[in-house]
């Protein structure tokens, strides 16, 4: 019965591991696009037409967060900075250019840029589990206690 509202610790970050790699891999290629594909330029235009303030900014923002945000969540290093950024740039998208089309995105619409946004926002709150370079680093040195629990601490410690 326990497991209709805890999850074992060990299955909760093997979980959050291939979360962080699944949506680190997307931003990465989107953020690969736009850096080296489209080029920054073309991202900061993009960002001028769609009227995103700061286009020079922001692109720049947006190009290298998702490339270097994805990283950082595939690798579990500065995770949560990591996602810090691409919560931000999935709102970004979401108010400038996806929430005036509905949800559906065959019409435009933000149903794609919510759900990275909750995934990066989960990872924010979470933090990267037992199965990152953060974790081992705050285990190595010692973190404070509440820095080094990991995702199925926090869940059994809920139920």
């Amino acid at each position: 019965m326990k497991y209709l509202v805890r999850s074992d610790a060990v299955l909760t970050d093997a979980v959050f591991l291939l979360v962080r790699l699944c949506v680190g891999v997307v931003f990465i290629a989107h953020g690969w696009e736009k850096v080296a594909g489209q080029g920054l330029a073309a991202t900061i235009e993009g960002n001028r037409e769609l009227g995103i303030p700061l286009p020079e900014l922001s692109g720049a923002f947006l190009a290298y967060g998702e490339l270097i945000g994805g990283a950082l969540l595939v690798l579990g290093v500065a995770t949560r900075a990591g996602a810090a950024a691409l919560t931000v740039i999935m709102l970004g998208a979401w108010v400038f250019v996806h929430g005036g089309s509905g949800l559906m995105l065959q019409n435009g619409g933000f149903e794609y840029v919510m759900v990275l946004a909750a995934v990066s926002l989960l990872v924010l709150a979470y933090g990267p589990g037992r199965f990152s370079i953060d974790a081992v680093v705050a285990e190595r040195f010692g973190a404070a206690e509440p820095a080094a629990r990991t995702a199925g601490d926090r869940a059994g410690a809920a139920g």
